[in-house]
């Protein structure tokens, strides 16, 4: 795995202008605001976990906090919320939704 899609977990995240996020109903859903219009394609369901993460994704919250917020929230173990925090973030630059802070 290339450092580009696994990140240092001290490392902060910002959610992109590109994107947003809204909860409806039960459903979190991705939609960009950017583009040639905004087709069905390009919208994406987020579950709950995923909904978790790119809520705390606000350029000051390092991957560290977030992935200890995930084992709380969730009960899960250390290695397994690592594994899914990095493999969604790698899902969400892919789709340039977010960027690397400044910090």
């Amino acid at each position: 795995m290339s450092s580009e899609e696994a990140p240092s977990l001290a490392q902060a995240f910002a959610r992109s202008e590109r994107m947003v996020g809204r909860r409806i109903a039960e459903e979190y859903v991705l939609v960009p605001i950017v583009g040639r219009g905004t087709d069905l394609d390009s919208i994406f369901n987020l579950n709950r976990v995923g909904a978790f993460i790119w809520e705390r994704l606000d350029g000051r919250s390092t991957g560290e906090e977030i992935v200890r917020a995930m084992v709380e929230q969730f009960e899960v173990e250390p290695a397994r919320a690592v594994d899914d925090y990095r493999a969604f973030l790698a899902q969400l630059r892919a789709i340039e939704a977010v960027r690397p802070s400044g910090l």
